[in-house]
C-alpha cells in the first residue's frame, strides 16, 4: 500500500528545494532539481516551466513548448506558464500565436509585465511598431527594474535615429543586467555609428560568450558579422553571417519544412508554369472603374536587396510624388488568387463587380498607412511584389511598373548577409544556395510576366543611379510624366525624416556611395555554389563575368 503521506512529503521537500534556489537566484541549481523532481515522476506546473525554460535555452522549442503545455493543462490560469508559452512561441517565428497568450496572461494579471513585453516584441514583429512601443512603455512602467522593456524602447529609438535617448534606455537596462542581449546590441550599433568597430566587436563577442536565446544569439552573429566586415575580416564576417543564418534555419525548419507549406521557390515555380499554360488574352484588364485617385500610380518592384529604397527616398523628394513603404497594400489582395491554380482562374475571369471591389480594398488600405495620394504620383514599393504583377494587369491596367536590377551576386550576398522577418518568402535568404534559386525564380518569373501581362515597364539599373544620378533620374522622371525636381538629390535627408523600416536604412541615409558594388567577390570561395545558378542574369542584364566565367 502506498503511503500517502509519505508521497506527499517527498513531493514538498522536492519543491521547496527548488524555491530555495529560485530564491538564491540560483536558476542554474533550480533546473537541475526541477529536472530530478520531473524524472521521479513528480509532474507539477513549477517544475515543467524551469525544465521547459532550459529546453529554450538549447534551441530544443518544440520539447519546451510540449513541458509547457501539459503544464498548462495542469494549471490554465497560471500567468507565468501562459507567458512562457508566449515567449516560446514567439522564438519559433509564430508571433500571431505567441500573442494571445500574451493577451491572456494580461488579462487575468494586468499587473504582470513580462506579458507586456510579450505583447510588444510579437506586435514588433507583426508590423504594429506604435502598439509594440506602448507594451513595452507599460511593462516598463509596471516593473521600473525590468530590464527587457528598457532595451526594447532602446532598440526602438535607435530605429528612429534617436541615439541619445537609445544609449540612455541601453544604460538603464544594463544597470539592471549587464547581459541583456538587446542593450549590448544596441550599444554595440552606437559604437559602430561613431566608428569603434572594434569596440563593437568586444560588447557582441562578450555577449556571445553568455547564455542567450536562441534568436538572440543569431542577431548578435549577425552584427558582429558586420562589425567584422568594417574591420576588413571578410571571411570570418561570412562564417559568422552562416552560423546565424543556420541558426535561424534550425529555429524557423518545423513550420517552413513542411510538406503543406509552400515557399518562395516553390511559389515562384508554380506562378511560372501557370504563365507558361495562359495566352497573354487571359490577363486582360478586368472591367469596372479602374481610374485611380492620384495622378499617376507606380509599383515599384524587383527583388530584395536591390535598390528600390534608395530609388523610392529619390522618388519621395520629388515635390509632385508620394511614396509608401512596404505595406501590405497589394499583397493583401492576394492570397484568395496566388494560393492555388484554382485561384489563378478566378483571378483571369474577374468580373466588373469583384475587380472594383479589390480596387476599393486596395486603395483603403494605402489610405490606412496614412497616404494621400490625391493629385500626386502615388508609389508603392515592395520589391517582392513583383510575384504579384497579374493582379497589376488585372486591377491597375494605366499603373506604371519600376522594376529595379542589381548585379545578382551582390543581391544575393546582400540577402544572405540581412536579417528579415521570417517568412514563406524570406525563409531562403537563410541559405546561400536557396537564396540564389529563389532569385534565379522570380526573374524567370518576371520574364514570363513582361510577355505576357502587357505591363508599362521601365527597367531601372540600381548601379546607374549611383555612378550617373542625373542621368539615370531624369530618364525614371520621363516614363513617370514628371519633371525632374533639384531636391530629389536631398534624398538623403527626406530618408532621416521618414520612417524607412528596411534594412537599408541607414546605408540610404549616408547618400550615394559605390562600397557595395561588386562587394560579392570579397569572400571568394565562399560564393562559388551560388555563381552558375545566378550566372544566366548576370549576363542578361549586362554585368561583369564572374572568375569562373573567364576561366571557360
Amino acid at each position: 500500500m502506498v503511503d500517502l503521506q509519505a508521497t506527499s512529503l517527498t513531493v514538498q521537500r522536492r519543491l521547496d528545494a527548488v524555491m530555495a534556489a529560485l530564491d538564491a537566484a540560483d536558476t542554474d541549481r533550480a533546473i537541475v532539481l526541477a529536472d530530478e523532481a520531473l524524472q521521479a515522476g513528480i509532474d507539477h506546473p513549477l517544475l515543467l516551466n524551469l525544465s521547459a525554460f532550459a529546453l529554450e535555452r538549447e534551441g530544443r522549442l518544440d520539447e519546451a513548448l510540449d513541458r509547457l503545455m501539459r503544464a498548462l493543462e495542469l494549471s490554465p490560469n497560471d500567468v507565468l506558464i501562459l507567458t512562457s508559452i508566449g515567449a516560446t512561441l514567439s522564438q519559433q517565428g509564430k508571433d500571431r500565436q505567441a500573442l494571445i497568450y500574451f493577451d491572456g496572461a494580461a488579462t487575468i494579471h494586468p499587473g504582470h509585465a513580462p506579458a507586456h513585453n510579450g505583447r510588444g516584441t510579437c506586435l514588433l514583429v507583426l508590423g504594429e511598431l506604435d502598439e509594440g512601443r506602448r507594451a513595452f512603455l507599460r511593462a516598463a512602467d509596471l516593473d521600473p527594474r525590468y530590464p527587457d522593456p528598457l532595451g526594447a524602447l532602446a532598440d526602438l529609438a535607435l530605429r528612429k535615429d534617436d541615439g541619445s535617448t537609445a544609449r540612455l534606455l541601453a544604460e538603464r537596462a544594463l544597470a539592471l543586467d549587464a547581459g541583456q542581449a538587446s542593450a549590448v546590441m544596441v550599444m554595440a550599433k552606437l559604437d559602430a555609428k561613431a566608428g569603434d568597430h572594434a569596440i563593437a566587436a568586444q560588447r557582441l563577442t562578450a555577449l556571445l560568450d553568455k547564455t542567450i536565446s536562441p534568436l538572440h544569439r543569431a542577431a548578435a552573429q549577425q552584427l558582429l558579422a558586420d562589425e567584422l566586415e568594417m574591420l576588413d575580416r571578410p571571411v570570418e564576417a561570412f562564417a559568422l553571417y552562416t552560423q546565424a543564418n543556420q541558426l535561424v534555419r534550425e529555429i524557423h525548419s518545423p513550420l517552413y519544412s513542411r510538406p503543406d507549406v509552400e515557399i518562395g521557390i516553390q511559389l515562384a515555380e508554380r506562378l511560372q508554369a501557370a504563365m507558361d499554360a495562359s495566352t497573354a488574352g487571359d490577363w486582360s484588364p478586368a472591367a469596372g472603374v479602374a481610374t485611380p485617385p492620384c495622378k499617376g500610380h507606380v509599383f515599384l518592384v524587383g527583388f530584395v536587396r536591390s535598390g528600390t529604397t534608395l530609388l523610392e527616398q529619390v522618388l519621395a523628394s520629388h515635390p509632385d510624388v508620394v511614396a509608401l513603404e512596404e505595406q501590405a497594400t497589394l499583397r493583401a489582395l492576394t492570397p484568395a488568387y496566388f494560393s492555388d491554380d484554382e485561384g489563378l482562374e478566378r483571378l483571369k475571369h474577374l468580373d466588373a463587380e469583384e475587380a472594383d471591389r479589390l480596387r476599393a480594398d486596395y486603395w483603403a488600405r494605402v489610405s490606412s498607412f496614412g497616404v494621400d495620394p490625391t493629385d500626386k504620383v502615388f508609389v508603392d514599393k515592395a520589391p517582392l511584389s513583383s510575384l504579384w504583377l497579374p493582379m497589376v494587369a488585372k486591377l491597375f491596367p494605366d499603373a506604371k511598373v519600376l522594376f529595379a536590377v542589381r548585379d545578382p551576386r551582390d543581391v544575393v550576398v546582400s540577402s544572405f548577409r540581412h536579417r528579415f522577418q521570417i517568412n514563406a518568402l524570406a525563409w531562403a535568404f537563410t541559405d546561400l544556395v536557396a537564396t540564389a534559386q529563389f532569385y534565379r525564380a522570380v526573374m524567370d518569373l518576371v520574364d514570363r510576366y513582361r510577355k505576357k501581362l502587357g505591363l508599362t515597364l521601365y527597367q531601372h539599373k540600381h548601379e546607374d543611379i549611383v555612378l550617373d544620378f542625373d542621368g539615370e533620374v531624369g530618364r525614371i522622371c520621363d516614363f513617370l510624366g514628371i519633371a525632374q525636381s533639384e531636391g530629389m538629390r536631398d534624398f538623403a535627408e527626406t530618408a532621416k525624416r521618414r520612417d524607412v523600416r528596411t534594412p537599408s536604412a541607414e546605408q540610404v541615409r549616408r547618400g550615394l556611395f559605390t562600397e557595395g558594388m561588386g562587394r560579392w567577390r570579397r569572400y571568394g570561395d565562399e560564393t562559388a555554389a551560388m555563381l552558375p545558378i545566378l550566372r544566366p542574369w548576370v549576363e542578361r542584364f549586362g554585368y561583369a563575368p564572374d572568375v569562373a566565367s573567364e576561366a571557360s
